[in-house]
């Protein structure tokens, strides 16, 4: 058995340096920090031809939020695969080898890759993102993948750009065993899809990260009635947590939110309690892209080895600190 499978995009990101993200906007791209929007590829090679004459390109890595999670998880000594689908390119072998460590059994190769074009701002070090997903970015579970979901303990989500991706994973997150694990980071793409759209994978959910932001566009409301919308449709059949044997459920009592807050820290929120966590002071901001996903896996690290609330979160806001120092996962290498 592995400990942690994900599935969600996989993309080769660009990011980008420039002295002011209104330049782009003024250009016709409708990019703004902190968000992310998508688009199609001959978009994305128009952005690319602009940022190339007026802004710097900084790095070249692979990328997407769960896929960002997995090599974290697998770099931190765990058994981690990927469910996914890459470009039959050159753009999908540089992708592939940028996954060292994990399971790609499960990734398929055809077509055109995705890519994601990250935007900095010199001054604000806040990102803007634009996906181009792959051409053909999943395909529905086949026997393979079923066999390889039952044989995980956690298995992890985040957003496909299709609009069948949701429908995808719900059928790949019921056919979860009731002691797996199913954490979900919808990510902004998702959030905009509504609650409603959501509602087959949240009720299935063991563990939601999400950020304020989201939360807001995902209900219409923001703070904890936002919170309080979504929170009862989390694993809705699922009747005991505490058998699962992981003292995260014993402290909260069953499923949790963990709403990331970027430089006030996170929060986790559930039936029983409400603990926020700090953020870590950080002298210098290289690029704030995945920190999130960077998050996500220091929490879940030390979940699965038994420890409490409050270190799930303490270990998070730790990593997600950690990966600030560096441009896409260059800061993987010295973890």
């Amino acid at each position: 058995m592995i400990d942690f499978l994900g599935s969600g995009a996989i993309n080769l990101d660009f990011v980008y340096e420039v002295d002011n993200l209104e330049d782009v906007r003024s250009a016709g791209f409708d990019l703004h920090s902190g968000h992310e929007i998508s688009g199609d590829h001959e978009m994305a090679k128009a952005l690319m031809d602009f940022l190339d004459s007026q802004g710097t390109l900084m790095a070249k890595s692979g990328g997407g939020s769960s896929a960002n999670t997995i090599c974290a998880l697998s770099r931190l000594g765990h058994r981690a695969g990927f469910i996914g689908t890459a470009g039959e390119d050159q753009a999908g072998n540089f992708m592939l080898s940028s996954m060292k460590g994990v399971d790609l059994s499960l990734v398929k190769q055809v077509g055109r890759s995705a890519i994601c074009i990250i935007i900095i701002e010199k001054a604000q070090r806040d990102r803007a993102m634009f996906v181009a997903p792959h051409d053909s970015e999943v395909e529905f579970p086949d026997s393979a993948i079923l066999k390889s979901v039952l044989n995980t303990k956690v298995l992890h989500f985040s957003s496909l750009v299709q609009s069948r991706g949701i429908s995808i994973q719900k059928e790949i997150a019921n056919a979860l065993k009731p002691e797996q694990v199913l954490s979900f980071d919808p990510g902004e793409l998702y959030a905009a899809r509504g609650i409603e759209a959501l509602s087959g994978i949240l009720k299935r959910t063991d563990i939601l990260f999400i950020t304020e932001e989201e939360v807001k566009i995902m209900t219409g409301m923001a703070g904890r009635a936002g919170l309080e919308a979504i929170y009862p449709l989390l694993s809705e059949n699922r009747t005991d947590h505490k058998s699962l044997g992981l003292n995260l459920f014993k402290d909260t009592g069953g499923v949790v939110i963990v709403c990331k807050q970027g430089p006030k820290g996170a929060t986790i929120y559930s039936s029983e309690v409400s603990v926020t966590i700090p953020a870590e002071k950080v002298l210098k901001i290289v690029d704030n892209t995945g920190a999130g996903d960077a998050f996500n896996a220091g929490f879940l690290h030390v979940m699965l080895q038994g420890a409490p609330a409050s270190e799930c979160l303490r270990s998070g806001v730790r990593l997600a600190a950690f990966s600030l120092s560096a441009f896409g996962r260059d800061w993987l290498a010295r973890l």
